[in-house]
């Protein structure tokens, strides 16, 4: 079985830094078998109800605004897998849920390919994106992560967003500076249930979390967590790196092994 994983994908600048966390990034894959297909739930695509991204041959958007010219010319050629996506289509409508097939969204947003860029650089494993539903609560996303769990034989599952993500208190141009007690308090409490196989908690507590609304303005960031931890066996995550940029953005990866 292949693991799943929960990847802070942070600012899109992070694409051209060098750093503890993209050194890693690189590194990683080599840790599990290699996956035949990968499917990535970003906090880029939002939508009202589920979508599967339907192309065979998705491009890239940038969706991101201001940053140098460099970062628009980064490219990820990979494909997606119609027959895989038809096959996730099957299985999560047999468990009650309606996937709408898209074929106007253009491609792969950066929630996807920035980190797939370290993980599989030749980009030649092909990649399924689902969309966020804001219409889902924790409860639903981590039913559909259940229902994904069947395909981890060969499917890398991964859920792209971030542990902390509240942009308008970072402290800019000082990546290294003091991290803020409320970003460490929720990080360390969330890490906390996930190692400990605390998901009921994780899941009830959810929304009297500490410090949640501060570290999530908005919760789709945090949100594609519980799709990663449905289509877990024993829903026990570790967390295998962690640093804080900005003073409140934790870069974090989490796996799941069984």
């Amino acid at each position: 079985m292949l693991p799943a994983l929960f990847i802070s994908h942070g600012s899109p600048q992070l694409m051209t830094m060098n750093n503890s966390t993209t050194n890693f990034l690189k590194k990683v894959s080599s840790t599990y078998k290699r996956p035949k297909y990968i499917l990535v739930i970003s906090a880029h695509w939002v939508t009202n109800d589920l979508n599967i991204l339907y192309e065979e041959s998705p491009s890239l958007i940038y969706d991101f605004y201001n940053f140098p010219k460099e970062l628009y010319e980064l490219t990820y050629n990979a494909n997606s897998s119609i027959e895989k996506s038809d096959e996730i289509i099957t299985s999560l409508e047999k468990a009650g849920f309606k996937v709408n097939k898209n074929t106007s969204r253009g491609g792969y947003d950066h929630g996807v390919w920035s980190p797939l860029r370290f993980l599989y650089p030749n980009a030649e494993i092909p990649v399924i994106q689902l969309s966020l539903p804001y219409s889902f609560n924790q409860y639903e996303l981590f039913k559909v992560g259940e229902v994904l769990k069947s395909f981890r034989e060969d499917m890398l599952i991964i859920g792209s967003g971030s542990i902390t993500h509240n942009l308008s208190d970072l402290s800019w141009g000082d990546e290294n500076s003091k991290v803020k007690k409320y970003a460490k308090e929720f990080h360390d409490w969330l890490i906390e249930k996930l190692e400990n196989a605390e998901y009921k908690l994780l899941l009830d507590q959810f929304a009297t979390a500490p410090y949640l609304k501060l570290n999530h303005p908005t919760l789709d960031h945090i949100l594609p967590l519980f799709v990663v931890l449905g289509s877990s066996s024993n829903k026990k995550g570790e967390s295998l790196h962690n640093e804080y940029m900005y003073g409140n953005l934790s870069m974090d990866t989490i796996i799941f092994k069984e």
